[in-house]
């Protein structure tokens, strides 16, 4: 049997697993000591998505649909609830920063930044890493881990080629999947893929041939060549953990902070705690920096040994950021939109006396400040102020990544069904395993199961199924529920170790600059670090930012 053979059956099987448990349980032949008989089915439905999900038997986003039909014809929830969970104030909030960010790709914003920061920096090697460390993680922020990967691979890739240049002749190749190689700069390529498509589906492959032994000296500076080519490797791994690390310090940065956003609003005890964009904030932009700074440290130690002095010349630099040109009106409009959004999503939280207390409570959300921040994009002028042109058109939008909205809004559909069928309240029961364990472990074994598991799934699909379990394991544990879902959460994004792990590292190995063993190898280590860091956060710094 070959490998296309064992797909096959692979896919085959799942296919039929999925349903056929979950109708097992929906039709009684599984059955639960639950009080109410809907727990069942929901339970069914939960495994049913769970094995597709996993398998990827189904693209991710179509698998979320199930609940629009199934759960209805279940008789867990109606049609109108159902549809409901998929456009809630959270989804909005993701939506409008989306078309937000796409107004700063379109002004090249991000490029104008990460090249200053890469002028402030210096260009020693170690430093050269922080800035795109660091300004990676400040892109991801704000737009997705996806969308940030590919814009910055480029630069990186660019930045790399002009060091590869000074050090001696070498060929830069690159190549899409499934097609030719031809010779040049990847940045026009890769943003006109971003453009039609946020998922890396023609991943970019880079690859260095070096016509020198490996060991041969840069004329410059004494650099190996062989250095160097490490160096490189380490970059580009900056960009791709960059991105998932920068996505933790915002609400916005990545889906499974939406998800447990979204899944919190709707049922969780606010007397627990809250979770809004300042919460957020308070929590994540600290611990992704200190997570960025020991991922730059340990990064340090392995890629840039035996580098030394300046590998690039700042007049490179200079020139590409003199070929982006002046700073225009609109850029500026774009920039003070941006902020305005940002300062009011910080500012908002009527618990903190915030502009929200104007309002009646719950009136106001951070999706209105977000779609309100989109709108005044698409009536801001792009030259005069009559003009025609205004800063985004409609055709800017064209790439809203409606998979991620769509799996977040299976989530949020799965979580309305697990409480309302029953099955919440029968987990509960049964799932006290942390009950009287010390509470200094539990964020650590959760973030160690969370981030083995989501290292083979997606990270959003990971979110939507563990926090409605997580909350009913504190619930039976006499825990409180944030204690387990904010590490939970958060390790959801500990994905660094497989290609297949998270988008960012598929557009990382796809410029061929690494292997798969490599991959696995430093990765495992952040997954390490990651892990310590949000233990320490969770029961420091946790319990002030969320009041639990």
């Amino acid at each position: 049997m070959d490998r296309t053979d064992v797909k096959a059956w692979i896919w085959t099987t799942t296919l039929v697993l999925g349903p056929t448990l979950g109708l097992l349980f929906a039709s009684g032949a599984i059955s639960l000591d639950a009080e109410d008989s809907r727990a069942a089915s929901m339970l069914g439905l939960l495994i049913w998505m769970a094995i597709w999900w996993a398998s990827e038997t189904l693209p991710l986003p179509v698998t979320a649909l199930l609940p629009v039909v199934m759960m209805p014809l279940l008789g867990v929830l109606s049609s109108q609830e159902v549809a409901k969970a998929y456009m809630n104030d959270t989804q909005m909030l993701f939506l409008g920063s989306f078309i937000v960010a796409a107004a700063v790709e379109k002004m090249n914003l991000h490029r104008r930044l990460a090249i200053s920061v890469l002028l402030f920096t210096g260009t020693r090697p170690k430093y050269m890493m922080l800035g795109m460390l660091g300004i990676t993680g400040f892109v991801s922020m704000w737009i997705s881990n996806t969308a940030t990967s590919i814009l910055m691979v480029p630069l990186a890739v660019t930045t790399l080629e002009q060091i590869l240049d000074q050090s001696g002749g070498h060929n830069v190749q690159t190549s899409t999947q499934g097609g030719g190689q031809t010779e040049g700069h990847l940045q026009d390529t890769c943003q006109e893929h971003h453009a039609q498509d946020h998922t890396p589906h023609r991943m970019m492959s880079l690859e260095l041939d070096m016509h020198e032994q490996d060991g041969s000296k840069n004329s410059c500076n004494g650099t190996s060549r062989k250095g160097l080519q490490k160096f490189a490797k380490g970059v580009i791994l900056c960009v791709a953990y960059g991105s998932t690390i920068g996505g933790l310090s915002s609400l916005v940065g990545t889906g499974p902070n939406l998800v447990l956003a979204g899944y919190w609003e709707q049922h969780g005890d606010k007397s627990q705690g809250s979770v809004n964009f300042a919460s957020w904030m308070m929590f994540g932009l600290p611990f992704s920096i200190v997570f960025g700074a020991s991922v730059w440290f340990f990064f340090c130690v392995v890629f840039c040994r035996g580098l030394e002095g300046s590998i690039l010349s700042t007049d490179v630099l200079q020139k590409e950021r003199t070929s982006l040109g002046k700073l225009t009106r609109a850029h500026i409009f774009v920039m003070v939109v941006f902020a305005g959004m940002v300062v009011l999503w910080v500012t908002r939280q009527p618990s903190l006396h915030g502009w929200g207390s104007l309002f009646r409570e719950k009136t106001v959300g951070d999706g209105a400040v977000s779609v309100l921040a989109s709108i005044l994009l698409f009536v801001l002028p792009m030259q005069e102020f009559m003009g025609p042109e205004k800063i985004l058109a409609w055709e800017d939008c064209k790439s809203v990544p409606w998979d991620i909205i769509l799996l977040m809004g299976g989530g949020f559909a799965l979580s309305q069904g697990i409480i309302e069928s029953g099955l919440f309240a029968w987990l509960s029961t049964k799932l006290s395993i942390l009950e009287g364990m010390p509470t200094f472990l539990i964020p650590a074994i959760v973030s160690l199961f969370v981030s083995t598991v989501t290292e083979f799934t997606s990270n959003v699909a990971t979110s939507t199924i563990f926090i409605p379990i997580l909350a009913a394991l504190a619930d039976a544990s006499d825990l409180p529920s944030l204690l387990l879902l904010i590490p939970g959460t958060f390790a959801c994004s500990l994905s660094f170790m497989f290609p297949n792990s998270t988008p960012p590292n598929a557009v990382a190995y796809g410029t061929g600059l690494l292997h798969v063993k490599e991959m696995v190898k430093y990765g495992f280590f952040i997954n390490c670090i990651g892990i310590w860091w949000i233990s320490v956060f969770t029961l420091t710094l946790g319990r002030w930012a969320f009041d639990f």
